[in-house]
């Protein structure tokens, strides 16, 4: 007997999307997402060439201040910048692309989704944007709530900065997983912005566990990296600071696999849960 079916549950989302890695049009989203942040990545470490430098120096001004213009500024500020850069690709970009990915995995897993059209993802778009600019906003937020514990207090104590971390990144999971479904209402279903967070809610406290699995376990996978980014003064002192550049080429490598995984688990427990309660 299986004494813990919900971790059953969540391999077997897993599975399936292993077995649908081999699909190479499922990964173009993913790509390019990735493209997008290599190439923005580029752009911001080579503005000062002459080519780059008319969009480069803006961009690095309007994500890094003045200061970022410099060398090794430029550098120190990099993860700051990326993580910016972040928030605007995720709301723009990002969330079409993870409309387009959904439709994909659900086409994958046997379900009639009918054919990747334009004009569906484009009616799509405005909800899908709107939920991720909410998203990104609360998890932003969540994040700054780390700031309310006295600095020196997790300075100084070990345990306190990271009762502190682990604290946010749990609350991120759980965030994460209540809204976990609202691209495929969205895209699958033609769920608008309120109602795809209602049924999405719905859906995460019937499939709690899986659900919280299959969130948390690619943030569990992408806080190394994402820890080694924040730490640059870690890195600097240690390393070459020219190494803060590749650490954000891997993370961003890490996120790609992570996010695809993710995307594919989320939507083949959807499409179960769906199929149960018919």
């Amino acid at each position: 007997m299986n004494r813990f079916p919900w971790l059953g549950v969540a391999v077997w989302a897993w599975r399936g999307v292993g077995a649908a890695a081999g699909r190479v049009g499922i990964w173009l989203p993913f790509l390019a997402v990735s493209l997008v942040q290599l190439g923005l990545l580029l752009l911001m470490t080579g503005f000062h060439n002459a080519a780059l430098l008319p969009v480069g120096l803006p961009l690095v001004r309007f994500l890094g201040g003045n200061g970022a213009t410099h060398y090794p500024v430029l550098l120190y500020m990099l993860p700051t910048m990326f993580f910016r850069m972040n928030l605007i690709i995720s709301v723009l970009l990002a969330s079409i692309a993870g409309g387009v990915a959904t439709l994909l995995f659900a086409r994958a897993f046997d379900f009639d989704a009918g054919p990747v059209q334009r004009n569906r993802i484009l009616r799509s778009a405005p909800s899908l944007i709107g939920v991720t600019l909410l998203i990104v906003g609360v998890l932003f937020g969540i994040t700054l709530l780390g700031s309310l514990i006295p600095r020196d207090l997790v300075m100084e104590n070990g345990t306190a900065r990271w009762a502190t971390r682990l604290a946010v990144m749990g609350l991120f999971v759980l965030f994460q997983s209540l809204l976990a479904y609202t691209t495929a209402w969205i895209v699958l279903m033609g769920h608008g912005i309120w109602a795809s967070i209602r049924d999405s809610i719905r859906v995460t406290l019937r499939t709690f566990l899986p659900t919280v699995i299959a969130v948390g376990l690619p943030a569990v996978l992408l806080f190394p990296s994402s820890y080694a980014t924040s730490r640059v003064d870690l890195v600097a002192s240690r390393l070459n600071p020219e190494v803060i550049t590749s650490l954000l080429v891997v993370q961003i490598f890490c996120q790609l696999l992570a996010t695809f995984f993710l995307m594919g688990a989320v939507t083949r427990l959807f499409l179960w849960r769906l199929e149960e309660n018919r």
